[in-house]
């Protein structure tokens, strides 16, 4: 997996100038410009991105080479996803606590892993994913390395 520091754009506030006389009507009603690291960055020191390095969470619609926002500060809680560090590996799962074994499941038996206590590291809690919609056609030109995967 490939990990990177989240890049933020400072935005200057733009300063609002009092008008005199009449405003438009399409002047009242301005939508806030839509930034998305207001949307996928909820505390930037803790972000992180992830790219997805495999297969094992298919069915939580986590396919390979999407991109993970991670937040490190957050606390894992059950049923939610988690990456993790286990036995010099980076890992993405599904948070299962269940008395003293944790259940990190993925898709297959085969790649869940039983964990006891003590063993593993949560590296972060994976808040949303990032999905490639592009084709292999249309990756070309400026548009190669837009979620170049």
């Amino acid at each position: 997996m490939i990990i990177l520091k989240a890049m933020l754009r400072i935005r200057k506030q733009s300063t609002k100038r009092d008008v005199l006389g009449f405003r438009l009507p399409a002047q009242t009603f301005e939508e806030p410009a839509l930034d998305i690291s207001d949307i996928t960055v909820i505390d930037p020191d803790n972000t992180y991105y992830m790219r997805m390095g495999s297969g094992a969470m298919r069915s939580y619609h986590i396919l390979e080479d999407h991109i993970l926002v991670i937040d490190r500060s957050l606390a894992p809680v059950s049923g939610c996803i988690v990456v993790f560090f286990h036995e010099g590996d980076f890992y993405v799962r599904e948070y299962c606590p269940g008395g003293a074994v944790l259940l990190l499941k993925a898709d297959t038996p085969r790649e869940t892993i039983t964990i006891t206590a003590a063993q593993w590291e949560c590296w972060g809690v994976v808040m949303l994913t990032l999905n490639p919609l592009l084709q292999p056609a249309q990756k070309t030109g400026r548009y190669g390395r837009v979620c170049a995967c």
